[in-house]
């Protein structure tokens, strides 16, 4: 996604909350921002915690939510993909008022990508249709400058000032853990889902309280129940040469009775040898010996190891 496509983006939602703190719309707005008089009121220590509802495992329903006291703090939250499947995973997590404040700035749905849909099109879902699916990288390069922008509205918006300092505390979550080099993809209010490791964060957006935030470390485990690796090509007593470069070594991953499209197998591959037991090469035998096959489901899924022996005359 093109970056200045992500700048015009929070700016227009930096000053279209600027436009919508006129005396029509006041009294909502107020309501909504975080930091808001009502909030204010009782201000005291806040706390955060994360907790995920279900089974942590891929395939299972769950739900990471997210607990704070007072209730009704306001909270920009960050989930991490670290290991695994999940590695590079990126999502922003708004708390209820923020996002229902963003969902009550209506946009022409010629903006939308689907402008013959018959739902009402909005600022929260233009959001996630520039952000959903694309590079975190984008995000990191003009936020810094995003959160600039947010600053220089504080005279219109005071409670502005919170949210472009939780945008930055976020950031440096993700700079801090996001593993380097990974393919990562950003999402807003998405939940986990592949297996690996996780952290994840949020911060509370109340004025004096920004430093409070709550951290959770967590795992969705592969899917193990109904999983099951099997050869796509059974292997002959013996084979040739040339038609070992042509055989189908690869094994097929089934879940449930369902053949998984594009499933990861580990293989491993060990040449008999009188010596040591065997030698293990790096890939699918081509040169005459007797060999020793192993597939193993990977990935979101995970099984029992199968094995073959394969032997080339």
């Amino acid at each position: 996604m093109n970056a200045k496509r992500i700048l015009s983006l929070f700016l227009a939602a930096v000053l279209t909350l600027g436009v919508a703190v006129t005396p029509a719309v006041a009294a909502s707005a107020a309501s909504a921002l975080p930091g808001s008089a009502a909030l204010e009121e009782s201000n005291g220590p806040v706390s955060i915690k994360l907790t995920a509802s279900g089974p942590l495992v891929y395939g299972s329903p769950f739900e990471l939510v997210v607990e704070t006291r007072p209730a009704e703090t306001q909270y920009l939250g960050v989930v991490l993909g670290t290991k695994g499947e999940a590695k590079g995973f990126v999502t922003l997590v708004f708390s209820d008022k923020i996002r229902t404040l963003l969902k009550m700035i209506p946009l022409p749905k010629r903006m939308s990508a689907t402008p013959d849909q018959t739902t009402d099109f909005n600022l929260y879902s233009y959001i996630k249709q520039l952000i959903d699916g694309n590079d975190v990288e984008v995000l990191l390069r003009v936020a810094d400058e995003v959160a600039s922008v947010m600053d220089a509205l504080q005279f219109y918006i005071p409670t502005i000032k919170d949210v472009s300092t939780g945008l930055r505390l976020a950031l440096e979550m993700i700079r801090k853990y996001l593993p380097a080099g990974s393919m990562s993809r950003i999402y807003v209010d998405e939940q986990p889902s592949d297996a690996g490791s996780y952290i994840a964060g949020a911060i509370a957006l109340e004025s004096g309280d920004l430093n409070t935030a709550g951290v959770a470390f967590f795992k969705i485990k592969p899917k193990t129940e109904g999983v099951r690796v099997y050869w796509a090509q059974e292997a002959p007593a013996a084979m040739t040469v040339e038609e070992a470069r042509s055989f189908n070594a690869a094994a097929v991953v089934e879940s449930d009775g369902q053949v998984v499209e594009n499933g990861k197998v580990t293989y491993s591959y060990k040449k008999k040898s009188s010596f040591f037991g065997g030698t293990t090469i790096g890939g699918f035998p081509t040169e005459p010996g007797t060999y020793t096959q192993t597939a193993k489901a990977a990935g979101n899924y995970s099984s029992e190891k199968i094995t073959r022996t394969i032997v080339i005359n």
